[in-house]
């Protein structure tokens, strides 16, 4: 059972410019990312709403967004409450579906979204690179510090997929995308593990701004399933590490340091 008092601090690190219902649906899922939420904990509309000064309306909209992506469980009569993470199985099959939509979305945004689409991923990429160079710079010895940090750089990169699925002028493969929520599992992973490969995710993201840069949709594609590829091995190398330690219920206490890119 989580505390009032330790949802709070999350709140002023949403954008506010944001509507109620999105805001409140990143914050619900910023307390995912920073771990403030635990697997297996009811989810209390009323404290929730408490917590984050809003009526339970939007409290009830956001928990129905995150039970269609698998990180939030409904069930009749008792409410939400948070599901385990995916297994390596589960992830598999998610990051084969996310291929298929993110793969297609760069190649129409490459070919449809003309300079707009190059001058926003390029300011999506820079956020990006900032808000790593942040976090490699602080060297936080506070937890929570770290985690707000590490939940910036998450944001950061959601941020840049956006921008791509935005550009891909095709409401039905955003539709697909906000359903599918895949980076938001390897959100999860990282408040189970540890922020591991925020190193790596900016680099495959260079290497896709560059083909965009380039007006090569076909390198675009190739750049995006490297990085897919990519993004499923680190992450069954981390299920399989947890699975081994025996320890799946909690990650380590600290994150990387900064010399995190270099790890395998």
């Amino acid at each position: 059972m989580f505390r009032e008092s330790d949802l709070v601090g999350d709140v002023p690190f949403l954008t506010p410019s944001w509507v109620l219902s999105e805001r409140v649906y990143r914050a619900i899922l910023q307390m995912l990312a920073r771990g403030t939420l635990r697997r297996g904990a009811t989810l209390h509309i009323g404290v929730l709403a408490k917590a984050l000064g809003v009526s339970q309306t939007p409290v009830r909209e956001a928990l129905a967004r995150l039970a269609a992506t698998g990180l939030v469980v409904h069930e009749a009569r008792k409410g939400y409450r948070i599901a385990p993470p995916l297994d390596a199985a589960g992830f598999r099959q998610l990051m084969d579906a996310r291929r298929l939509v993110e793969i297609g979305a760069i190649g129409h945004a490459c070919r449809l979204g003309g300079t707009a689409f190059r001058a926003e991923l390029t300011r999506a990429f820079e956020t990006q690179s900032a808000e790593v160079s942040r976090l490699h710079a602080a060297h936080p010895v506070d937890r929570a510090e770290r985690a707000r940090l590490e939940w910036r750089v998450l944001e950061a990169d959601l941020h840049f997929h956006e921008v791509i699925l935005d550009h891909s002028h095709n409401r039905f493969i955003r539709f697909m995308a906000d359903a599918l929520k895949a980076q938001l599992h390897r959100i999860r992973q990282s408040a189970e593990q540890g922020l591991a490969d925020h190193g790596f995710a900016l680099a495959e993201h260079r290497a896709i701004l560059a083909a965009v840069m380039s007006a090569d949709a076909v390198a675009a594609e190739n750049a995006m399933r490297r990085h897919m590829d990519l993004v499923e091995e680190r992450a069954l190398a981390e299920i399989a590490l947890a699975t081994r330690a025996g320890t799946p219920e909690q990650g380590p206490t600290s994150g990387p340091d900064e010399h995190q890119g270099e790890r395998r």
